[in-house]
C-alpha cells in the first residue's frame, strides 16, 4: 500500500496543549521537537499554541534547545525557531498586538481567529481581514466560521480578502460536533467558494469511531474528510460527500486513497490545509496500521 505523494505532508497540527489532550507547556514543546525529528516528521506541522501562552512557549523552547533530545529538524542551524499557529483570543485586536510580538524561539508561521460577533459574521471577517493585515504577509492567517446565520457570506468574505477558513469538526458540546450531512454542506460551500481552509476537534482517527462522548456519539475520520473535498472538488453532491464522511468500511476507505494519484492528492490539500490533533500519535498510527505510512527502509 501507498499513499500518493504529498498527500500526508504537514496534515496534522500538533495541538497537544488544547482539550481534551490539555499537555503542559513543557512537555507539549518537547514532544513536540521529538516527533519533527522523527521518521514520520513531515506529516507534523506546527505546534498550536494560544496567544497566552506563547511567551511560556519560547522559555521552554529555550531550556528544550539546550537538550541533546532536541529536533534535529529545529535544530539543524544551531538556534531555529520553534514554528507556531497561534490560537488568537481576543478578537481583531489580538491581531494587531499579535504582529507587535516577538518571541526569542519561536517562529509565527500562522495565526487561527474565530469569528464572534454571531449577528454578523461578514463584517466580523472584515474586521479580522483589516487588523491581519498588520502580520507579516507570509503569516497564513485562517479564520474560524461558526456555522450560524450568515456563515456562507462571511466565507465569501475572507475569500475576498485573501484568508483562510477554518471550521470545527468536534468538541466537547453537542453544537461543535457537526453531522455529516451539515460538514458536507460547509465543505461544499468552502470548496465552491475556493477557500482553503483547516480543521479542527474531533479528528483523532482515520476513520469514522466512537468518540465516548454522549455529546459526540460518533468522531469524524480524517480520511473520510479528505474524500469528502475530493468527491466535491470533482463535482459530487452534497449527499454523496456526507455518505463518503459517514464511511465506516476501514477497507473502503483506504482503498479510494491508495487509487489517487499525486494530482488528486494535490487538488485536495490544496483545499484541506491540515487539521489540528491533541493526539497527533493517534493519526500517525492509523495511517501505519493501515499501510499508508511507513518508515523508510
Amino acid at each position: 500500500m501507498a499513499a500518493p505523494p504529498g498527500l500526508f505532508e504537514g496534515l496534522v497540527d500538533d495541538a497537544a496543549m488544547f482539550p481534551p489532550g490539555n499537555a503542559a507547556v513543557g512537555e507539549a514543546v518537547e514532544a513536540h521537537l521529538e516527533y519533527r525529528s522523527a521518521w514520520f516528521g513531515p506529516v507534523i506541522g506546527p505546534l498550536v499554541v494560544s496567544d497566552q501562552r506563547l511567551g511560556e512557549v519560547g522559555r521552554a523552547r529555550s531550556l528544550q534547545g539546550a537538550r541533546p533530545a532536541a529536533a534535529a529538524a529545529d535544530l539543524a542551524e544551531g538556534a531555529a525557531a520553534l514554528l507556531v499557529s497561534v490560537v488568537n483570543t481576543t478578537g481583531a485586536g489580538g491581531l494587531v498586538s499579535l504582529a507587535q510580538r516577538q518571541v526569542p524561539g519561536v517562529r509565527v508561521v500562522a495565526v487561527e481567529s474565530a469569528l464572534r460577533d454571531l449577528d454578523d459574521l461578514a463584517r466580523n471577517a472584515a474586521r479580522v481581514a483589516s487588523a491581519a493585515a498588520e502580520l507579516d504577509e507570509e503569516v497564513q492567517v485562517f479564520v474560524e466560521i461558526p456555522y450560524a446565520p450568515g456563515w456562507e457570506r462571511a466565507v465569501d468574505a475572507v475569500e475576498a480578502a485573501g484568508l483562510l477558513g477554518k471550521i470545527r469538526t468536534g468538541g466537547p458540546a453537542a453544537e461543535d460536533c457537526p453531522g455529516t450531512d451539515q460538514l458536507a454542506r460547509q465543505l461544499s460551500v468552502l470548496v465552491e467558494a475556493d477557500l482553503p481552509f483547516k480543521a479542527t476537534a474531533g479528528l483523532h482517527h482515520a476513520w469514522p469511531t466512537a468518540s465516548g462522548n454522549p455529546a459526540q456519539p460518533q468522531q469524524h475520520g480524517f480520511l473520510n474528510l479528505l474524500l469528502a473535498v475530493e468527491a466535491l472538488v470533482e463535482g459530487s453532491s452534497e449527499s454523496e460527500a456526507a455518505r463518503l464522511l459517514g464511511l465506516a468500511d476501514r477497507d473502503a476507505v483506504v482503498k479510494s486513497i491508495e487509487g489517487w494519484g499525486a494530482a488528486q492528492a494535490s487538488r485536495v490539500r490544496r483545499r484541506l490545509r491540515s487539521f489540528g490533533c491533541c493526539g497527533v500519535l493517534d493519526p500517525v498510527g492509523d495511517l501505519v496500521s493501515v499501510g499508508l505510512l511507513a518508515e523508510p527502509a
